[in-house]
Protein backbone atom coordinates (compact mmCIF):
# COMPACT_ATOMS: atom_id res chain seq x y z
CA UNK A 1 0.00 0.00 0.00
CA UNK A 2 1.17 3.11 -1.33
CA UNK A 3 0.45 6.69 -0.87
CA UNK A 4 1.22 8.26 -4.02
CA UNK A 5 3.00 7.62 -7.41
CA UNK A 6 6.45 8.78 -6.36
CA UNK A 7 6.83 6.70 -3.58
CA UNK A 8 4.95 3.25 -5.48
CA UNK A 9 7.85 4.80 -8.58
CA UNK A 10 10.64 4.87 -5.79
CA UNK A 11 10.01 0.90 -4.40
CA UNK A 12 10.08 -0.19 -7.95
CA UNK A 13 12.88 1.21 -9.40
CA UNK A 14 12.33 1.62 -12.89
CA UNK A 15 15.95 1.26 -14.94
CA UNK A 16 14.42 1.93 -18.64
CA UNK A 17 12.38 4.63 -19.92
CA UNK A 18 9.87 1.49 -20.65
CA UNK A 19 9.84 0.54 -17.85
CA UNK A 20 9.23 4.41 -16.00
CA UNK A 21 6.39 4.55 -18.54
CA UNK A 22 5.41 1.06 -17.31
CA UNK A 23 5.48 1.88 -13.80
CA UNK A 24 3.30 5.10 -14.02
CA UNK A 25 0.84 3.45 -16.23
CA UNK A 26 0.53 0.81 -13.52
CA UNK A 27 -0.46 3.58 -10.91
CA UNK A 28 -2.76 5.10 -12.92
CA UNK A 29 -4.91 1.86 -13.75
CA UNK A 30 -4.78 -0.02 -10.61
CA UNK A 31 -4.46 2.72 -7.87
CA UNK A 32 -6.20 5.76 -9.79
CA UNK A 33 -8.61 3.38 -11.56
CA UNK A 34 -8.22 5.05 -15.00
CA UNK A 35 -9.19 2.36 -18.28
CA UNK A 36 -7.10 3.96 -20.42
CA UNK A 37 -3.27 5.47 -20.51
CA UNK A 38 -1.97 8.21 -23.02
CA UNK A 39 2.00 8.40 -23.26
CA UNK A 40 1.39 12.22 -22.58
CA UNK A 41 -0.38 11.87 -19.23
CA UNK A 42 2.57 9.29 -18.43
CA UNK A 43 5.36 11.63 -19.20
CA UNK A 44 3.60 14.50 -17.23
CA UNK A 45 3.58 12.58 -14.52
CA UNK A 46 7.02 11.40 -14.91
CA UNK A 47 8.94 14.63 -15.17
CA UNK A 48 6.57 15.91 -12.20
CA UNK A 49 8.64 13.90 -10.31
CA UNK A 50 12.01 14.46 -11.95
CA UNK A 51 12.54 11.56 -14.17
CA UNK A 52 10.74 12.87 -17.61
CA UNK A 53 11.67 10.62 -20.41
CA UNK A 54 13.01 11.93 -23.56
CA UNK A 55 10.19 9.65 -25.75
CA UNK A 56 7.55 8.36 -24.40
CA UNK A 57 5.57 6.97 -27.64
CA UNK A 58 8.92 4.96 -28.03
CA UNK A 59 8.78 3.61 -24.48
CA UNK A 60 5.01 3.13 -25.18
CA UNK A 61 5.90 0.85 -28.24
CA UNK A 62 8.84 -0.79 -26.65
CA UNK A 63 6.27 -2.48 -24.15
CA UNK A 64 3.86 -2.90 -26.54
CA UNK A 65 6.87 -4.90 -28.70
CA UNK A 66 7.62 -7.30 -25.47
CA UNK A 67 6.32 -11.04 -25.77
CA UNK A 68 4.18 -11.44 -24.19
CA UNK A 69 2.77 -7.63 -24.11
CA UNK A 70 3.51 -5.60 -21.02
CA UNK A 71 0.84 -2.88 -22.66
CA UNK A 72 -1.31 -3.57 -25.65
CA UNK A 73 -3.06 -0.37 -27.35
CA UNK A 74 -6.52 0.49 -27.42
CA UNK A 75 -7.60 2.70 -29.61
CA UNK A 76 -5.13 6.21 -31.87
CA UNK A 77 -7.19 9.32 -32.13
CA UNK A 78 -6.63 10.95 -35.69
CA UNK A 79 -4.23 9.86 -38.46
CA UNK A 80 -1.07 11.64 -38.41
CA UNK A 81 2.14 9.95 -37.03
CA UNK A 82 1.94 12.41 -34.05
CA UNK A 83 -2.04 10.82 -33.36
CA UNK A 84 -2.91 10.25 -29.58
CA UNK A 85 -2.59 6.41 -28.65
CA UNK A 86 -4.68 5.10 -25.63
CA UNK A 87 -3.41 2.24 -24.22
CA UNK A 88 -3.56 -0.51 -21.33
CA UNK A 89 -1.02 -2.43 -18.97
CA UNK A 90 -1.88 -5.94 -19.23
CA UNK A 91 -1.63 -8.92 -16.46
CA UNK A 92 1.54 -9.40 -18.35
CA UNK A 93 2.60 -6.03 -17.07
CA UNK A 94 0.53 -5.83 -13.61
CA UNK A 95 3.12 -9.02 -12.98
CA UNK A 96 6.36 -7.64 -13.99
CA UNK A 97 5.46 -4.40 -12.13
CA UNK A 98 4.54 -6.38 -8.98
CA UNK A 99 7.89 -8.04 -9.58
CA UNK A 100 9.77 -5.01 -9.36
CA UNK A 101 8.00 -3.67 -6.36
CA UNK A 102 9.36 -7.04 -4.94
CA UNK A 103 12.82 -7.31 -6.14
CA UNK A 104 13.06 -3.03 -4.62
CA UNK A 105 11.21 -4.13 -1.64
CA UNK A 106 13.88 -6.79 -0.90
CA UNK A 107 17.36 -4.08 -1.00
Amino acid sequence: SFDDVAEFYAVAQPASDAEKALVVAHWMQFHEGLTSIETQGVNTRLKHMGHGISNASRAFENLKKTKPQLIVQLKKSGTSKQARKSFKVTTEGKKYVEQMLKNGNSN
